[in-house]
Parts: C-alpha cells; sequence; structure tokens
C-alpha cells in the first residue's frame, strides 16, 4: 500500500509527522510518499539513515497551505502545495490514501472537488472513534464535515458509518443511535425530530435517540450528528480529558500524602490516560468521497500520525471506498 503524507501539515511538522511515518513505513510494511519541501524532508529522514530500512519516495512541493488559508483560496492559488498535491495522487491512482494534519477545512475541500463524490452521496461527513466506558470505542459522524445539515445527511452518515464500523469492528450490524438531548422521540429541533423519524423507518438496527451520557456507556455503535453538534461533542471530550487530568496532577502533587497516594495509582491512570488519547486513535476518515483521506488533529504527535497510518491501510486493504459505493447501487 502507498500512503500519500503530508509532510508539512501539522503544528509539529515535518519533524513528529515524519517520525510518525517512518515509524509505520517500517512496522506495517507501507510504502510512504512524503510530499512537501524536499531538502526538509531529506534533513528529518537523515535521522534514520541507520536501523531498519523502509519503503519511501519524496514528492517535492514548493506551497505549504497553513492553518489560516481559507479553503477555497487553496484550491484557486495552492495547487503546488503540500496537501493539493498529496490528495491529487490520490485522485490520479499513485497513492491509495492521503494523511494530513494540517489545515482540516481545506483538506475537506480538496478532498471533495479532487477525489469526487461517491455517486449517491449528498455530503461526505467525518467519522471518528470515541472511548467508551466499555473499553470498546463507539463511532461518531459527523464530527466536523457539514455544519448546515438536512435530516437526509443523517440517513446517510448513518449507513456510511455502519460500513466503516462493520469493517474496523467486524460487527455485521452496527447499531446506531442519533445524539441529542434526550431519549424521547420528540426532543430536539423539528430537524432533529424529523431525523428520528427517517433513521427509525430506514435503519434496522436505529436504537433511538442517545443522550451523550449514554454515548459514553456505548448505547450504540455508531452515534449520528450534524457535524456542528458532533465537532462540539468531540472537543468537549478532548478539552475536558485534559482539563480532569491537569487537575488531577496538581491535586496529587499537593501534599506529601497525595503524593504517595498519586505514585500508588500512577499506573491504573496512566490506563485511563492512555484510553483518552486521541493520538491513539489515529486520524478521522472523510467518508463519502472517492478515495481514502485520512485528517488529523492538528497537534497530532508521531504516535498520532502512525495510528492513522494505520486507520488508512486497515480501510484500505478492506475495501472501505467500494463497500461505500455498494450503498448506492
Amino acid at each position: 500500500m502507498r500512503v500519500a503524507l503530508d509532510a508539512m501539515g501539522g503544528d509539529y511538522a515535518p519533524h513528529e509527522i515524519i517520525k510518525g511515518a517512518v515509524q509505520a513505513a517500517r512496522t506495517l510494511g507501507v510504502t510512504v510518499c512524503f510530499v512537501g519541501d524536499e531538502a526538509a524532508i531529506r534533513r528529518e529522514l537523515g535521522e534514520y539513515a541507520e536501523g531498519a530500512s523502509f519503503s519511501y519516495e519524496i514528492v517535492p512541493a514548493g506551497q505549504v497551505v497553513t492553518f489560516h488559508d481559507h479553503p477555497s483560496e487553496v484550491l484557486r492559488t495552492r495547487k503546488d502545495s503540500s496537501l493539493y498535491k498529496a490528495i491529487r495522487s490520490v485522485a490520479d491512482g499513485k497513492c491509495d490514501a492521503i494523511v494530513s494534519a494540517g489545515n482540516t477545512g481545506a483538506q475537506m475541500a480538496i478532498s471533495l472537488f479532487v477525489l469526487g463524490r461517491i455517486q449517491g452521496v449528498l455530503r461526505p461527513g467525518l467519522i471518528g472513534a470515541i472511548p467508551s466506558t466499555t473499553g470498546e470505542p463507539f463511532y461518531c459522524m459527523d464530527v466536523g464535515a457539514v455544519a448546515d445539515w438536512t435530516p437526509e445527511n443523517i440517513v446517510q452518515f448513518a449507513r456510511m458509518g455502519q460500513v466503516y464500523c462493520s469493517l474496523v469492528t467486524g460487527k455485521k450490524a452496527p447499531t446506531v443511535g442519533l445524539l441529542n438531548i434526550g431519549e424521547e422521540a420528540e426532543k430536539g429541533s423539528r430537524q432533529v425530530v424529523e431525523a428520528h423519524e427517517l433513521l427509525a423507518a430506514s435503519i434496522p438496527s436505529f436504537v433511538g435517540n442517545v443522550e451523550p451520557k449514554e454515548a459514553f456507556r456505548h448505547a450504540a455503535d455508531v452515534v449520528v450528528s450534524d457535524g456542528y453538534t458532533g465537532n462540539i461533542f468531540l472537543k468537549t471530550i478532548e478539552s475536558t480529558a485534559e482539563v480532569l487530568f491537569g487537575m488531577m496532577k496538581a491535586a496529587l502533587g499537593s501534599s506529601l500524602k497525595s503524593k504517595i497516594g498519586g505514585a500508588l495509582a500512577r499506573s491504573s491512570l496512566r490506563g485511563v490516560k492512555d484510553r483518552l488519547d486521541y493520538s491513539q486513535y489515529g486520524g478521522v476518515p472523510l467518508l463519502g468521497v472517492k478515495g481514502i483521506s485520512i485528517v488529523c488533529h492538528g497537534r497530532s504527535d508521531a504516535a498520532a500520525i502512525y495510528h492513522a497510518i494505520r486507520v488508512a491501510k486497515t480501510i484500505s486493504d478492506q475495501g472501505l471506498v467500494t463497500r461505500l459505493e455498494a450503498l448506492w447501487k
């Protein structure tokens, strides 16, 4: 498998991006096509001259997309950027997937216009794995692609989410829940109520509305939402985890007794922290485009990039795009 990597995208590019990709190339057996500033990429790769060999290529790109660039501007004026050229390589069949920790809006826009939509898909959406109390993640879609939505979008998110969940978990009929403020069918806005009606009529494994607290208890394998609500949901989870662990760290270091207690509980707390660590879940796939486009957190470190490539390999090997195309045939 060949992965196009936007080597210049992300807060810690290119060092952490390349570090994670090298690890993936060595352990997963993928070929990484590093796209970006050739001199900078070669300097970073110089650190890995010794050790296990790995397969890679360098694709020079003269421009970089920043987090401040508007997606429409990128489409018009950044066709020599590492992000655009990486996505273009997938559209041209030179690579099987693209991974980037750069500008999310730009990646979604380029993926949509360069890769194109799967026939029948109204709007592509982002699906993310979120930890639950059962130890098994649930999958939330959409977590940021579609802010202006229709109930029909939600039904498509449910169907695509089921395919993705089935592919990565092996479940034949993943359950679906609608993220909402209450369990009753009449709760929520008019659009949400209509989405509930459509889901109940078209998804046999629909379990109804799911409140956030029940989502974390794995009330459904796939939890669907509009992109605006889903993105707030995801970011609230990330920020809450960071704040809570920061508060716990401060409290456990506040006195000798606390430090002793903290030392005794360290291994257990580390296990919880690992389960809440976004980097362990890799990137977020954009479902509904004719190619595999993995969107990573802007703060992705080497571990996050490694797992993003791992996710890309898994869904590529199992024919995700072909399975999604079959939904509308």
